[in-house]
């Protein structure tokens, strides 16, 4: 009998208080009722009904049942418990906090300690590990388990996680989360994280599977399935079937529906009764169930007898019981056959009724509603959609449910707005039911499932054991008992029968079941996991504790007296606790509790009509304060009440007992032990004995570790109990022993296997009989009795003789019929290799070993093992004391033990192996047994030193493997093999095998110092030459925390917060600089309020630390701010001459203003290029607007300055509105959080003026940046049912940009309803305007970019031709429609030539070419030629094609589908013509779009330089040009014989023609900063910018010059795009200066060119550039189309809303350091190798904008500052992708003793350091000041003040000597930028400088001098060799003067056979150690100087050299005998000197 761990407790669920504290959900009136009184009054009346006075429930508990019809018929409350885990394995921080607590309770007593004990801990010991399972070491005491509560009450769920202490409910609970549902909550259970996760989760997870640590519930209530996560994601699903229950599995979610609702009612048709869900947002499909033979057959679970009984979360099996016949049956859940779907598919009735089935399973999901939580709000809320999701399962539109209620086939449509709003109508739930009455509708294809159940095991009905037929299991779980076999236990209450059923192959999938199956009788049982027990309350009430069918023990529990007050009636409904399940819907607890609380009014309902009064006139007496006389209990009474009657909610060791009373007592069971040196010796057993012995030994030690009156055992009495109970079972048993701890008189037979339980009520009495007194409830009243006395007694002679030394003195008799004693040899053999494991982990070396020492020496010398006990002896000499034989052991013995071959070879030492592993000899010794689960550390130390030293093909030369095959250890499954990479680097390789054994940095410092520095240095060399590509965890362990974030890169999505891309903005972490960090105001400081320097002009959030890392030595960023203001009045400086009227100054003051205000209406362009994707919104924040201020500034007066006087065109400010909208929805990342429909319509403004331009075009912006995917249809149909223009616009261009080249068929019906040529000959015609039809044509090319569609490419072409009219139609703005419709075509041809075959028969190149040079006209096809029969009545065109409107879009049509193709024959069409006669037939401005589309044809032509730039113009009339100058220089020109030559033509074909060239050069080195084109282009813009005084300039006249000249502008901001270069800035801003009536050739189509080209000179406040992938050139295209607008309302020619289409050609390529251990951005070189090269080039300092990728092998960081960072393509290049695509930072570490380049620019500061960095020799005389130069460190500076500074101290030579050593062992650590090696220098030094040196220390020095001396020619760079050198010799120094000195007693330890006790006795404790030292250090045995002969010869030096090599020892051992010999002579030369000066003393007295 065993006792609980701790006192029971009282148990009430943690969530009840908190539940009964929350608001939930609003009072209702009951339906049916009628509302007779107000609303407040309803509320009153309502809660005055609820009032009732009761003793017979606590406050608590007052209103916790309702009438019948609530949650789970009728049970208003339930609750689950499971366990999570908490790591204690850091000791150090268990230990600290242990202090804390102790400090504390001094302070402020143990009540505040014991508060604060689990509340205060740290957070990264709180984080639940829900699936840690400790397979080495089970049941140990640094695995605290901690417990989750999930608490149901009506409509409130409480979640909450921690322990709870007996005097305050919530102390312990350290989170807790409420949740509130509209309707009472049915099911909740807890979820595992896959079922939640997403992809970049699960990729995270599958690649760190230790930082998923997501933790989330599921709550079900009638409509709905809702789940929660603890991070705050939440999701909905709505269902419209009823479901009785709710399963978890490992695939998902198990719906079982109720079986009443399983047929239709006039059909009797069987419907599915299971569903599975595999993710909250995926669809419920119906389950198949597939049966085995002999009668086979496969189809959906309709039949209503079959129940789901148990699932579980970690399997995939599902027990089911069939009611039919009475069985219980298991299935396989997997995922479902295509073979099976389509049988399952084939049946006949499931088709005809499927479309039932589908409106019973189905389910529209709604918006999650607003929650009320208490922990955390504002969470992604994600929705299932019912409907929308069948597509995926294969219905059909025409016959899905979905085309019923309107979204289904094109046919019935009506008009496109209506389908439009019939799409996306909402319809009720009722129509919905209403469907199920529907039979006519045809057969639907079904939902295809996704699981199937697959039927493995029927239970045989025919067993003599199962006593009653047709019972279905109340309770059912999963079992592994201590020796790994695995049941499967289900419980027949009625019977009180638990069976079980062997699982064999549990976890895979050939498992398989017992036909068999094993009974306990069992009233209840839960399964303990975590001590793979099972608890079973049998039928007399006790509780039994059982690991299989093995009985352990019973319970011991403290009685519960009965109380004074006899308690009121209770209804049976309510004492008795229903059968848990797992998803604790049908589970109700309603607890009566004895204790009576003095409540005041609390509501509370009666649980029966009947005993209503009763219980009124019971309690009526708490409320009077005279109280009634206590009613005297009887014995029986009380007993009844002390009757469990089950047990519920198991987790991990704890359990909660549920009385008849309702009562429920939570108890925790012990563990097996509290120590881990107990846990590891109990692993060890298990892996040396078979399944029976191990059961003998944890049945034994069980019992004996937990008595009833049992206390807190220390280590040591720990220790010795254990030792006790093993010996016991061993068979060495002494006097003392027999009737004591271990019971030897009972034989043993406790520990077979027990018969099954006979229950009885004498159990429960004599249980109670020998419970003390002192250990029952301190309410009881009774008086003491004799039986305490007694009961103290039996304790004091139970009590263990722990710590007794008289034990060890006693004899021990031999038992050889003991359970173990035949398996001696293998425990003791099993126990040594534990003991040389623990030697090698600095956390056991103390008392742990000397422990395990102590007991195996004395083994050791009972079975007279001599190598074991010098073993022994030298790692602890004072056990040579210890030689007596305790156990009689003899030959008789031996011949009956097992496995004796075990200890017939020399002891195993690990030590000793190691050093022959480094010194690589293999043939010394036998090969190192490893055992599993014992000494993996051992094995792991050797194949590391192995690999270290020899490489890995001599990884098993050195350790054999050692495997009992009737272990236990054998049930469980093998480990998975390790691998390494081969054509690696050897460090690569270590590193790849620490990472398989799953070592960390903490595990290798806690090696011996000798291996951890062999480790570290082959670690450094990883550091220093880290492998690419690899974990997280491998650079921690290198030490390289840069390469570490690297890792995290690719999961830099899901990691993303609104503050910033590195959560600089999230509490309580450290800032990150990032990107977007603000640089520090210096304002700030002076007291300057932030609004104060707020200009309000949206670009206050520009100063960024980024833009002044790039540009630090100007104010160029502030230019451009100044430049880009548009939100500020403009000044005037206009001077009123005399004469001048005040009414004309001021028509010159608005003239003025006029022209400045074409300026200023253009700034949002370059405003929304400078400010692009900078801020990310949190969901509360609106977006501000700056104003588009177009007034003016008189600077000296100071007044406002309006357009009043002079005429300027009506609606002005529109489109620069719209642009002024678009700039300020660009600044939202694509990266921001929570932009979603509700965010959009949120910043839509309220009134409907200027602020709906502005809206429109933030749609635009954000539908550019792609956040329009989420706005939902219904808010698409509301902005475009008000036909406002401009917002037609700006939706259509943006939801087309955000779903470009998807061929969206949503989107496709959006946009054809705008296109009359994409709607059918009879669809209604719609006035729509001109802009809009070109925004959607537009869109249609952007949604089927690439697609190469035939219909949509036939419809652009012919719409490239489309005639003007009927009508007025089609009459304005004709070439905007054209050339969009030709831009559209090539956007869908994008570089496809003629390769599509589908397009070939439409001849698209030849009617390009038709449309490009005209011809008569053709006949008009489509669906609208009927429409064109009718001419227009506006515009004449002829018979021929207009040119004028056709050729730009044919033109660029034909660029952009032959792009990068090469094609000669389509080039030779864009040729420029060469002769004067063919330049007439040809626009000069043609010639400009020829020029561009021969470049894009020709892309791989295209160069930078001058040559190729002038060869594009004809060089035939390159001499007209000469002469054209020449001529106009002339004053009187003479007629000559080229007078007839159109000077003006060819000029203007020559700046057209350069004007093209230079754009291609441009598009072909967008954002490359190539240095050439630069050259070439700035010589032409300055060729350009001299014409207006030249006579070409005045031949070409100055429009054309003018907008050739914004068309070099903008190609050189191309090239040099996001690079903020100066010199073209300063051109700009000349070019900006040029307004006023001076400059009439400057309109607003220039400005518009001039600041395009600043803002994208300084992209995205220089974080983007421009990317050169075909779809970017295609938008720059499209957005810098060379014809700017006249005025600001100019749509003719290119539509102003396009030229916000760069947007969609940006790339972030912003290569951005940050020192990580800063976290502030910094500066550092970089270079780039490109693809074909072999040699770096050096780029600018970063930060900077990279090349383009796709042309980059490498990009290396080679600062002399840091450390080197290499990404290389194939390696680890998706990390530089992901950093450069998400902005972040790329995280870099500074070198040690260096500055950054802001602090030390020239490396001056820092010369000192770097000298002595770079240093190679070893420094022995170091001046602190030195050190004074690496104090930026974070470790230096403590350590100089606390160690070595000593300043005003006097040190004696001693201390002197110790701090210059330490001084040269630091600096060597620091110098050497090798910090992390300091503690292992100061561990050596300790171990050298030691006054008592150990075993330990000795053998650390051995093994270095062996790693350091073997291989001389082996180098080692990375550590210090002479100062380990320096540490040996003194070591070396010692050992030598303690061998001169204990001379005499190594000579007789070297001539004895063995260890004597005369030997010992006569040398000292300390002498002792240090003999054993230098005997250790040498390799000395006993009995070596008996082999020596000197007898006869003569004897030298030579002859003991010879003699010593003929026993064959090693040079260390002769070296260390001649020194022994040598101080022996030495003594014998002293003391025949001191006999003889003896002698002559005693003759010259005598004489």
């Amino acid at each position: 009998m065993i006792a609980v761990a701790e006192p029971p407790l009282e148990f009430v669920p943690r969530g009840r208080q908190a539940a009964k504290e929350h608001p939930g959900a609003q009072d209702q009136a009951p339906p049916g009722t009628r509302t007779k009184y107000l609303p407040t009054e309803h509320v009153l009346m309502q809660r005055l009904q609820n009032v009732n006075i009761s003793t017979g429930a606590r406050g608590d508990d007052d209103d916790d049942e309702e009438t019948p019809g609530g949650a789970a018929g009728g049970q208003t409350e339930f609750w689950l418990i499971r366990e999570i885990y908490d790591d204690y394995e850091e000791s150090y921080k268990r230990e600290r906090r242990r202090q804390q607590l102790m400090e504390l309770t001094k302070k402020c007593g143990p009540k505040a300690a014991a508060a604060e004990q689990m509340t205060s801990l740290p957070p990264e010991l709180l984080r639940p590990r829900p699936g840690y399972e400790s397979h080495e070491e089970p049941m140990c005491d640094y695995m605290v388990n901690n417990e989750e509560e999930l608490y149901v009450h009506r409509n409130t769920v409480v979640w909450t996680q921690g322990l709870v202490d007996d005097d305050d409910e919530d102390v312990g609970v350290f989170k807790r989360m409420c949740f509130t549902c509209d309707t009472p909550v049915k099911f909740a259970c807890f979820l595992n994280s896959t079922f939640v996760r997403g992809r970049l989760a699960q990729l995270k997870a599958s690649i760190q599977p230790e930082e998923d640590s997501l933790t989330a519930i599921c709550v079900m209530d009638q409509n709905s399935l809702r789940v929660y996560c603890d991070d705050g994601e939440d999701f909905v699903a709505n269902l419209d079937f009823p479901v009785s229950q709710l399963w978890q599995t490992e695939h998902g979610l198990l719906l079982e529906k109720d079986s009443s609702n399983a047929l239709v009612s006039h059909l009797t048709i069987p419907m599915p009764r299971l569903f599975s869900m595999s993710h909250p947002l995926h669809e419920a499909c119906p389950v198949v169930l597939k049966t085995s033979a002999p009668h086979s057959s496969t189809g959906y679970m309709t039949e209503p007898e079959f129940s789901v009984v148990f699932t579980t979360e970690n399997s995939d099996l599902v027990l089911l019981y069939d009611a039919k016949f009475g069985k219980h049956f298991v299935a396989r859940l997997r995922k479902v056959t295509p073979e099976e779907v389509n049988l399952v598919g084939q049946q006949p009735q499931t088709q005809q009724h499927q479309e039932l089935h589908q409106t019973q399973l189905g389910g529209s999901s709604t918006k999650a509603g607003k929650l009320s939580t208490t922990s955390f709000m504002g969470g992604k809320s994600q929705v299932a959609s019912g409907f929308g999701n069948y597509s995926k399962f294969g219905l059909s539109q025409s016959q899905s449910f979905s085309g019923v209620l309107g979204q289904s086939n094109r046919a019935s449509l009506g008009t496109p707005l209506s389908q439009l709003h019939s799409s996306i109508s909402h319809h009720s739930m009722s129509v919905v039911k209403d469907m199920r009455k529907i039979t006519h509708v045809q057969p639907a294809k079904p939902i295809e499932p996704e699981m199937c159940l697959e039927h493995i095991w029927t239970e045989n009905s025919y067993s003599p054991q199962r006593a009653d037929f047709g019972e279905m299991a109340s309770r059912a779980f999963i079992h592994t008992d201590l020796v790994g076999q695995t049941y499967l236990c289900y419980l027949l209450a009625r019977s009180c029968r638990l069976q079980l059923v062997l699982l064999t192959g549990y976890g895979t999938s050939e498992v398989q079941l017992s036909t068999l199956s094993s009974t306990l009788a069992a009233k209840d049982a839960v399964g303990l996991n975590r001590l793979h027990m099972i608890a079973v309350l049998d039928p007399g009430g006790c509780l039994i504790l059982y690991t299989g069918t093995v009985l352990i023990s019973k319970v011991h529990i403290t009685p519960l007296m009965a109380p004074t007050v006899t308690p009121s009636p209770i209804p049976p409904t309510v004492a008795t606790t229903l059968a848990e399940s797992p998803a604790v819907g049908s589970t109700g607890a309603n607890t009566s509790f004895v204790e009576v609380r003095r409540s005041s009014l609390l509501p509370t309902k009666a649980a029966a009509p009947t005993s209503e009064l009763q219980a009124f006139d019971e309690e009526l007496h708490m409320l009077s304060p005279i109280q009634a006389p206590p009613q005297i209990s009887s014995y029986a009474q009380r007993q009844a009440h002390n009757i469990c009657k089950s047990l519920r909610d198991p987790a991990g060791n704890r359990l909660t007992l549920t009385y008849a009373t309702g009562r429920m007592l939570r108890i925790a069971l012990p563990l097996l032990n509290d120590t881990r040196l107990i846990s590891r010796c109990v692993a060890s057993l298990r892996q040396v004995l078979n399944p029976t012995q191990f059961l003998h030994f944890i049945i034994r030690w069980y019992s004996a570790r937990n008595p009833p009156g049992s206390r807190d055992y220390s280590i040591e009495q720990e220790w010795q109990l254990f030792r006790t109970t093993l010996l016991a079972l061993m068979g060495c048993t002494s006097g003392a022993s027999a009737g004591g701890l271990v019971g030897g008189g009972d034989n043993y037979e406790r520990c077979n296997t027990p018969p099954l339980h006979q229950s009885s009520t004498a159990n429960t009495s004599s249980s109670i009989q020998d419970e003390p007194k002192k250990r029952r409830k301190y309410n009881d009243s009774e008086e003491y009795t004799d039986d305490d006395w007694e009961f103290l007694l039996m304790q004091t002679t139970l009590a263990p003789s722990c710590g007794i030394p008289s034990w060890d003195m006693q004899s021990y008799s031999v038992d050889t019929s003991a359970p173990l004693f035949n398996m001696i040899p293998a425990i003791f053999y099993g126990l040594h290799l534990l003991y040389e494991d623990l030697k090698l982990d600095t956390v056991f070396q103390g008392s742990s070993c000397s422990y395990l020492a102590t007991f195996l020496h004395q083994m050791a010398i009972d079975m007279q093992l001599d190598s074991y006990i010098f073993h022994y002896s030298l790692d602890y000499p004072e056990l040579m004391h210890k030689t007596t034989k305790l156990c009689r052991l003899g030959v008789e013995h031996g011949a009956l033990m097992l496995n004796q071959e075990l200890l017939r070879v020399p002891a195993p030492s690990i030590y000793g192996q190691l050093e022959l592993v480094l010194l690589g000899k293999e043939d010394v010794n036998l090969p190192y047994t490893y055992m599993e689960c014992i000494n993996e550390r051992s094995r792991n130390l050797i194949q590391l030193l192995a690999l270290t030293r020899h490489g890995q093909t001599k990884l098993k030369s050195w350790w054999q493997r050692l495997e009992l095959s009737d272990a236990v250890q054998a049930n469980y499954p093998k480990r998975a093999r390790r691998s390494i990479s081969l054509n690696v680097p050897r460090c690569h390789q270590v590193l790849e095998l620490l990472m398989a054994l799953e070592m960390t940095r903490e595990d290798i410092e806690r090696l011996p110092a000798a291996i951890h520095l062999i480790i570290a240095e082959t670690l450094e060399e990883a550091r220093l030459e880290p492998p690419m590509g690899a974990s997280k965890a491998s650079y921690e362990l290198i030490l390289r925390p840069e390469l570490a974030a690297h890792a995290q890169l690719p999961f830099l999505e899901a990691q993303l917060h609104a503050g910033g891309a590195d959560g600089g903005g999230t509490v309580g972490q450290v800032y990150k600089e990032d990107s977007l960090s603000p640089r520090t105001h210096v304002e700030n400081e002076a007291g300057v309020t932030e609004s104060e320097h707020l200009r309000n002009d949206d670009m206050d959030n520009m100063d960024t630390k980024l833009l002044r890392l790039r540009f630090p030595d100007d104010m160029r960023v502030e230019e451009v701010r100044r430049l880009l203001n548009s939100s500020e009045p403009v000044p005037i400086e206009v001077q009123q001459s005399p004469g001048t009227s005040d009414h004309e100054f001021i028509e010159e003051q608005e003239k003025q203003l006029f022209a400045l205000c074409s300026r200023t209406m253009t700034l949002p362009l370059g405003r929304g290029m400078f400010t692009l994707r900078t801020i990310m919104p949190k969901p509360s924040d609106n977006m501000t607007m700056p104003k588009l201020c177009l007034v003016g500034k008189e600077p000296v007066k100071g007044t406002t300055i309006e357009l009043q006087q002079i005429e300027f065109p009506a609606n002005m400010h529109m489109w620069p509105l719209f642009h002024n909208g678009v700039a300020s929805g660009l600044k939202v990342s694509p990266h921001a959080q929570d932009i979603d429909s509700t965010w959009i319509v949120y910043n839509k403004p309220k009134s409907q003026a200027n602020n709906a331009l502005e809206h429109a075009g933030f749609l635009m912006a954000l539908g550019l940046n792609g956040h329009l995917r989420s706005l939902s249809f219904m808010s698409v149909f509301k902005y475009l049912v008000k036909c406002d223009e401009m917002t037609s616009v700006g939706l259509l261009l943006g939801i087309s940009a955000a779903h470009r080249s998807t061929m969206d068929t949503k989107i496709t019906k959006l946009l054809s309803v705008h296109l009359e040529a994409l709607l059918p000959a009879t669809a209604m015609e719609l006035d729509i305007p001109q802009s809009t039809q070109v925004a959607a044509l537009m869109g249609i090319g952007l949604l089927y970019q690439g697609s190469a569609k035939r219909h949509i490419a036939e419809v652009l072409l012919q719409e490239i031709g489309r005639p003007p009219g009927p009508e007025m139609e089609n009459s304005v703005e004709r070439e905007s429609y054209a050339m969009t419709a030709g831009l559209s075509l090539g956007l869908v041809t994008l570089g496809q030539g003629e390769s599509p075959a589908g397009l070939r028969d439409l001849q698209l190149p030849d009617t390009l070419h038709y449309y490009m040079v005209g011809g008569a006209k053709r006949p008009i096809s489509g669906s609208q030629k009927e429409k064109y029969r009718l001419a227009s009545f506006q515009v004449r065109e002829g018979d021929n094609v207009n040119i004028d409107v056709t050729a730009p879009g044919a033109t660029l049509a034909l660029g952009l589908m032959f792009f990068d193709s090469g094609n000669e024959a389509i080039a030779e069409w864009m040729r420029p013509p060469d002769s004067r006669y063919l330049l007439d037939m040809v626009r000069p401005d043609f010639l400009l779009l020829r020029t561009i589309a021969r470049g894009l044809i020709l892309w791989q032509q295209v160069q930078p330089d001058s040559k190729w730039f002038q060869a594009q113009f004809p060089e035939p009339l390159r001499i007209h040009l000469r002469n054209a100058s020449n001529r106009a220089e002339e004053e009187d020109p003479r007629p000559a014989e080229d007078g007839e030559v159109d000077f003006e033509a060819i000029t203007q074909a020559y700046c057209n023609i350069l004007a093209g060239a230079a754009f291609c050069i441009g598009l072909k080195y967008a954002g490359t900063e190539n240095p050439v084109a630069f050259r070439t282009l700035r010589h032409v813009i300055k060729e350009f910018l001299g014409f207006p005084s030249t006579p070409m300039g005045e031949c070409a006249g100055r429009t054309t010059v003018e907008s050739c000249l914004m068309v070099l502008l903008i190609s050189i901001s191309l090239v040099f795009a996001g690079s903020g270069n100066c010199e073209i800035l300063r051109i700009i801003r000349y070019l900006r200066s040029r307004v006023g009536p001076q400059y009439p050739h400057i309109t607003y189509g220039s400005h518009m060119a001039i600041h395009m080209s600043l803002g994208l000179l300084f992209l995205g406040a220089g974080r983007f550039t421009i990317a050169k992938t075909p779809e970017s050139i295609a938008a720059l295209v499209c957005a810098f189309f060379p014809k700017f607008p006249i005025h600001s309302n100019d749509n003719r020619y290119h539509l102003q809303a396009l030229r916000h289409l760069y947007v969609l050609a940006v790339e972030p390529r912003l290569f951005l350091p940050r020192d990580i251990d800063s976290h502030q951005l910094c500066l550092c070189h970089i270079s780039v190798m490109e693809i074909g090269s072999t040699e770096l080039r050096r780029l600018p300092i970063a930060p900077c904008i990279l090349p383009e990728l796709s042309s980059l092998k490498k990009v290396i960081v080679n600062d002399e500052n840091y450390w080197p960072v290499c990404f290389e393509r194939n390696r680890n290049w998706h990390q530089l992708e992901m950093a450069l695509a998400m902005s972040a930072p790329i995280d870099i570490k500074k070198r040690t003793g260096c500055l950054s380049h802001l602090e030390d620019p020239d490396r001056l500061k820092s010369m000192l350091a770097q000298t002595l960095t770079m240093e190679q020799s070893i420094c022995w005389q170091i001046d602190a000041r030195d050190l004074q130069q690496f104090a930026s460190e974070r470790l230096v500076k403590p350590f100089l003040s606390r160690f070595l500074d000593t300043k005003g101290t006097q040190l004696s030579y001693g201390e002197l000597t110790k701090r210059h050593q330490l001084m040269l062992l630091f600096y060597n650590a620091v110098v050497k930028d090798r910090m992390h090696l300091l503690p292992v220098y100061l561990t050596l030094y300790d171990h050298v400088t030691k006054s008592m040196p150990t075993n330990n220390d000795v053998w650390q020095i051995k093994l270095i001098e062996a790693y350091l001396g073997q291989g001389q020619e082996e180098k080692h760079p990375l550590i210090s060799v002479e100062l380990i050198q320096m540490m040996t010799e003194i070591f070396k120094l010692q050992l030598e003067a303690s061998g001169r000195e204990l001379c005499v007693p190594l000579r007789e330890f070297l001539s004895q056979k063995r260890l004597e006790p005369s030997y010992v006795a006569s040398v000292n404790a300390q002498d002792l150690q240090r003999v054993f030292c230098v005997i250790n250090y040498y390799n000395l045995m006993p009995n070596l100087l008996n082999g020596v002969d000197l007898s006869s010869g003569t004897i030298n030096y030579m002859r003991v050299l010879y003699e010593f090599r003929q026993l064959q020892l090693a040079p260390h051992t002769i070296f260390g005998l001649l020194k022994i010999l040598q101080a022996l002579s030495t003594e014998a030369t002293f003391q025949q000197q001191q006999a003889d000066q003896v002698v002559q003393g005693v003759l010259l007295q005598e004489m």
